[in-house]
């Protein structure tokens, strides 16, 4: 499992101080750093080679300007041909999940257009998380 720490901006936020519903996504997307750099080490736009096909959210908890930082946990929950599904949680300071989501993205080859198998050193690393 992944974590990361993310601080809540203002920007985050509605005018109730309450976080935006599309802050979570952008905080798992932010997390998903790590493994983006899996795929791509050196995170070119010419080497970019994963596409987000599909993404869900579930909002469990108020997430409250005033907690300033959220912990997103990531865990890869399955690796297919061409494909990966990744599992998000954001949690409050005191352990509480505030959102939880699942993105599904695949291994593209962007010049061609066309899905690829997932190489074997990436699955051995992808599947050590």
């Amino acid at each position: 499992m992944l974590t990361h720490k993310i601080q809540i901006r203002i920007f985050d936020t509605d005018f109730l101080g309450h976080c935006h519903h599309l802050a979570p996504a952008m905080w798992f997307e932010e997390a998903r750093n790590q493994i983006f750099e899996i795929f791509n080490p050196s995170m070119s736009r010419e080497g970019w080679n994963l596409l987000l096909v599909h993404i869900d959210l579930d909002y469990k908890n108020s997430i409250q300007f005033t907690e300033r930082e959220i912990e997103v946990r990531t865990r890869v929950a399955h690796v297919g041909n061409s494909s990966i599904q990744l599992e998000h949680g954001a949690y409050l300071q005191d352990g509480t999940l505030a959102a939880q989501g699942t993105v599904v993205m695949v291994y593209f080859d962007l010049k061609n257009q066309k899905t690829m198998r997932i190489p074997d050193e990436i699955r051995e690393k992808l599947n050590a998380l």
